[in-house]
């Protein structure tokens, strides 16, 4: 009753800052001149992901590299920046990737349950530290 309300709230929220997030890929500056204030959108973003960050987490307890990895897989699988597309996507595959783990974390076989955060990490991991390779990659930091 009480989780319900507050991530629809917060899902809301989100979905207004699409463009503002489109603004502020371009640049600072350029979102300032383009009218965007940027402390402001800033506040509104902590407020948005904090909200959405504690009820989850609240009612469902921490989930390793969900929210780490499946921005970046979904980045990479649209290969756009373009927040229209990525929100919902975004939201549509974090629920398919935790309904894929809760699934597998529950397979026949074993003699309980697996944590899903083990199987999260062992999907999550991975992509996150191929992101931290590109990076390191893109900046010339390799060694």
């Amino acid at each position: 009753m009480v989780l319900i309300p507050i991530v629809l709230v917060g899902l809301l929220m989100s979905l207004l800052l699409i463009k503002p997030l489109n603004v502020l890929v371009l640049g600072e500056n350029y979102a300032e001149n383009l009218g965007i204030n940027i402390k402001h959108t800033r506040l509104f973003i902590l407020c948005c992901t904090g909200i959405l960050t504690a009820a989850i987490t609240a009612f469902c307890g921490p989930i390793a590299f969900l929210g780490l990895a499946v921005p970046h897989l979904t980045k990479g699988l649209f290969r756009t920046s373009d927040q229209k597309i990525l929100m919902p996507a975004v939201m549509f595959a974090g629920a398919v990737l935790a309904l894929f783990c809760n699934l597998i974390a529950r397979m026949p076989g074993f003699d309980g349950a697996l944590p899903i955060n083990v199987v999260t990490g062992l999907i999550g991991a991975p992509i996150v530290i191929s992101v931290i390779i590109k990076r390191f990659k893109l900046n010339g930091l390799n060694g």
